[in-house]
């Protein structure tokens, strides 16, 4: 079996079973710094340990670099404004109104606001490389652009509790935000668009709830 084929299989192998334990970890009530430990945990350093120790390869054959800057970050940019009308229009609806900011204290608290930003920009660095760097460029030495989708499902999946509109396109999200971390060879401009969409909506939330936006 080549070196490819059975890298991909241990990151199928590996990637399931961190999905399994996460999804039925984050469907139960737990303080945000541990939830926040646990998920970087597993969806960052048990990867990274995977590539150093048993694959012995560089981080960056995982999407972990810089890649094609100039195509990813100027196709997360229209993105980007592609999605600012859906999050303004998003964010006056009840149902993410009592779900975001995910910590309720951000809204009352500006120095809460940025710690909670901050953190939780961490954790979806952590989410990016897990989906868009170890499994899409794991699966992809093997099954090529296909990788794409299976990536997509499992993210689709890990939405499951959000907001129903966000659970609906979240497939859709995992495909685009898949062919953005390939155009560019990196995970990166997607960490970018994810984090700048998740602070806009937090943003969007709080001004539309008191009565601040439009």
């Amino acid at each position: 079996m080549g070196k490819n084929r059975w890298t991909s299989i241990l990151v199928a192998l590996v990637g399931s079973a961190i999905l399994v334990v996460l999804f039925r970890y984050n469907q139960t009530y737990h303080g945000y710094e541990e939830y926040l430990v646990t998920n970087v945990s597993a969806l960052f350093w048990l990867p990274m340990v995977m590539i150093f120790l048993v694959f012995r390869e560089d981080p960056s054959a995982f999407g972990f670099g810089v890649g094609d800057a100039r195509t990813g970050y100027r196709l997360a940019g229209i993105l980007f404004a592609l999605l600012l009308p859906i999050l303004i229009i998003a964010s006056r609806m009840q149902v993410f109104q009592e779900y975001y900011p995910l910590q309720k204290q951000a809204a009352r608290d500006l120095a809460f606001f940025g710690y909670f930003e901050l953190t939780y920009g961490m954790y979806l660095f952590c989410w990016e490389f897990f989906f868009r760097g170890f499994l899409l460029f794991g699966l992809a030495r093997v099954i090529g652009s296909w990788a794409i989708l299976p990536q997509a499902i499992a993210f689709g999946i890990m939405h499951y509790g959000k907001p129903g509109p966000e659970m609906a396109v979240s497939f859709a999200a995992g495909i685009i935000l898949g062919v953005l971390a390939l155009r560019s060879r990196s995970f990166a401009p997607c960490f970018v668009l994810h984090w700048a969409a998740a602070v806009t909506m937090d943003v969007l939330v709080i001004l539309a709830k008191r009565g601040m936006l439009f």
